[in-house]
């Protein structure tokens, strides 16, 4: 009996960070679900732009459309958006948070370590807060890169006149999807 009673009580002690740990988890394949739909859709709706008319085109789809597709994302109590400290729209500006888990990428870089499967999660402040690198693949660099062909300089600097986002080689940091969830607080 009191091995029993032991039992009962250790399964009442440690429920909170057993649910603790599994909602987290999930949290986490939520956010990272969130952060794959924003790339896979807005990389598809580039390309579809770009094949159909120019780059200058894709400069409205990352204008228009990117905005678009993290409002289509956040829903349910979260918020889906991409930073960067060389960024392009003001709008993306990162926060603190982000900011540091930027600088933690980066000097994962510096130290030739792969960032490709790195995610960041905390929960802090009634929020679940999760980031993933965005690197520079072959088609940003359009955009994005060292070389800019002079058309595409022209429509970037009407539409973003403070444009910090220029510079990249191939597998830079370009910067982080930003996952963010209000967590739902039991009232007393």
């Amino acid at each position: 009996m009191h091995t029993l009673r032991t039992i009962a009580l250790c399964t009442l002690l440690l429920s909170p960070n057993l649910y603790a740990e599994t909602n987290s988890a999930t949290l986490e394949s939520q956010a990272a679900e969130r952060a794959t739909e924003f790339a896979t859709t807005l990389k598809s709706a580039l390309g579809a732009a770009i094949k159909q008319g120019d780059l200058v085109e894709g400069i409205n789809v990352c204008k228009i459309q990117a905005p678009a597709i993290s409002d289509s994302l956040s829903t349910d109590g979260w918020t889906v958006a991409r930073k960067s400290t060389k960024n392009r729209n003001p709008n993306n500006k990162p926060d603190d948070w982000e900011a540091e888990k930027i600088a933690q990428l980066v000097d994962m870089i510096r130290n030739s370590e792969s960032i490709d499967n790195v995610t960041f999660s905390t929960n802090k402040d009634g929020q679940f807060r999760f980031a993933k690198a965005i690197k520079v693949a072959p088609v940003c660099l359009n955009c994005h890169g060292q070389t800019i062909a002079p058309e595409v300089k022209q429509a970037l600097s009407e539409h973003y006149p403070h444009d910090l986002a220029t510079g990249y080689r191939l597998g830079d940091l370009r910067g982080i999807f930003s996952i963010t969830k209000t967590l739902e607080t039991s009232e007393p």
